[in-house]
């Protein structure tokens, strides 16, 4: 499972770290002047990359480690 790290340089409502299940995600929490970048523009920049610096923030992407379940049939 993918996830989204992003990383403030200054606090947004009393936390820094945030998590979401996409990069779509992340603007239904903090606005783009949080962050230092819209949307669209984090699309294009981000293709490729697990990790994108503005001067207010780091997303990261990573892979999220699970437990495999066992199946009972």
């Amino acid at each position: 499972m993918k996830v989204v790290h992003v990383e403030l340089n200054e606090p947004y409502q009393g936390k820094k770290d945030y998590y979401f299940g996409s990069l779509a995600a992340i603007f239904d929490t903090l606005p783009k002047d949080v962050v230092g970048c819209g949307l669209k523009w984090l699309w294009q920049t981000f293709q490729g990359k697990d990790e994108y610096k503005t001067r207010k923030a780091t997303i990261r992407r990573a892979e999220m480690e699970r437990k495999q379940q066992k199946r009972k049939l």
